[in-house]
């Protein structure tokens, strides 16, 4: 029952927080926005969650807090540290879309580009996003400084320490995810520059892509450094958390790196069985999977060796032997599958081929056999 009671509290408490937090931001833009007049709706639905969210909020948390105080269960339990660092979560990161979402626009207009181009925040106003980041702030440092305190009270940190482990791990992926796609749309304006000088892609794509790159290096580099600088502890090095998102990355970079190439030479066949594409056409075809196959290739480079430095941890030769077999085996079963198709392609192609019903200078033919040789080489 106190799981039951716990998971209600907490639940309620975090979604009446968001009610709130949104209703504030959007009753402070209708203000400093000047959209009173043309806007009584969103004002009247604005002070409408706020006047419900704050009185639910404020029960639900203050008996939440009562209880954590009397009870050490309830101080330790995994679903307060959920809470706790999910508001974190909710907070910081519309942070980092609302500065974002502006400095692209700054980068666009610097440009003379027109700012609905952005790739966050297009409809948006420099007035919303400095509206919305002091507010998340504003309620992710209360919160904080709960957490804080917290940590010097606890009796026992296990639960509060494999959240702490996750909430790290989703800056990681939210900071890597932004640098991937920031290097896939560098690396794809690259190869439409050769068709115009401007690039087939749009300069905003250039924009986006450094914006992207600019916030998401830092994020992925210190939460990946705090991480990593946690390892002389014994629970970081034992963590199943740890071993899966690694075992996630990993395989995630071979398994779209391998696909993306695997198009590469799809590309590459089909256009010397005479598929008649410009240089220029083909150089803007290349271009796709090399800017998804070279920030995955290199994520799955580096996060590999991660891997296998994780798997040496276990001092248990039976069990790290075990972590390993279950890479290679996914990874082969995965190859199995693609030659499997590859050669089904290959000998439905033969037959035709040897039935009259198919030639080479057919570009459905030269197409069927590209992707037959680029998925057995794949």
């Amino acid at each position: 029952m106190k799981t039951i009671r716990r998971l209600y509290f907490y639940a309620v408490a975090f979604i009446s927080l968001e009610v709130i937090l949104w209703g504030m931001i959007s009753l402070v833009r209708s203000f400093f926005g000047n959209r009173i007049e043309s806007g009584v709706q969103t004002l009247a639905q604005a002070l409408s969650l706020i006047l419900v969210g704050v009185p639910i909020f404020l029960f639900h948390w203050i008996l939440a807090q009562r209880f954590s105080a009397k009870d050490d269960e309830e101080k330790t339990a995994s679903i307060r540290a959920v809470f706790l660092y999910g508001i974190l979560l909710a907070t910081f990161i519309p942070v980092v879309q609302n500065f974002v979402a502006l400095l692209d626009r700054i980068f666009l207009s610097v440009a003379n580009l027109q700012t609905d181009r952005a790739i966050i925040g297009a409809s948006q106003t420099w007035v919303d996003n400095l509206i919305a980041i002091p507010i998340n702030l504003i309620i992710a440092a209360y919160f904080w400084n709960v957490l804080r305190v917290e940590w010097r009270s606890l009796p026992e940190t296990q639960n509060f320490s494999e959240i702490r482990r996750l909430y790290r791990f989703v800056w990681t992926l939210y900071g890597l995810i932004m640098v991937i796609f920031g290097t896939q749309q560098t690396v794809m304006f690259i190869f439409s520059l050769p068709t115009q000088l401007l690039g087939e892609f749009g300069r905003e794509s250039i924009i986006n892509a450094i914006i992207l790159l600019m916030v998401g290096a830092p994020i992925w580099f210190f939460s990946w450094r705090i991480l990593q600088n946690a390892l002389p502890d014994p629970a970081e090095k034992e963590s199943f958390l740890r071993l899966g998102i690694l075992y996630l990355l990993s395989l995630g970079g071979v398994i779209t790196a391998l696909t993306a190439g695997g198009n590469l030479i799809y590309t590459i066949l089909t256009n010397l069985f005479g598929s008649g594409a410009t240089w220029q056409n083909f150089f803007g075809e290349i271009g796709v999977p090399i800017s998804i196959g070279l920030p995955f290739g290199i994520m799955w480079a580096y996060y590999g060796i991660q891997l296998n430095k994780q798997i040496a941890f276990d001092e248990n030769l039976p069990r790290r032997a075990g972590k390993k077999r279950l890479d290679f085996y996914i990874l082969s079963l995965i190859g199995l599958a693609a030659a499997f198709f590859g050669t089904a392609m290959l000998l439905s192609y033969i037959i035709d081929l040897l039935t009259g019903t198919s030639y080479l200078s057919d570009g459905s033919s030269s197409s069927t056999i590209s992707a037959a040789l680029s998925t057995l080489i794949v």
